[in-house]
């Protein structure tokens, strides 16, 4: 239960609440495929979302916005 308070602080602090929910979901889809996880969670497979919080909530998986800017389109700025 602790990891996933921190994950909620960390969605908290970010700008794109979105963006973590699906870095969390992408993780979760490698995981189920087979890839090895970065937690000690006792059998990832069974727990693929806790093993994915872990991750996340230990900062041992990143996630970052490509192509982030400011919200403004280049036609707009003048």
């Amino acid at each position: 239960m602790r990891k996933f308070m921190i994950i909620e602080k960390k969605a908290a602090m970010t700008e794109n609440q979105y963006t973590l929910s699906r870095a969390i979901a992408k993780r979760v889809r490698h995981i189920r495929s087979g890839a090895p996880t970065l937690s000690l969670v006792p059998d990832p497979g069974e727990n693929p979302v806790e093993a994915a919080f872990e991750e996340f909530a230990d900062s041992q998986i990143a996630f970052s916005v490509e192509g982030a800017d400011d919200g403004v389109k280049d036609n707009d700025k003048k």
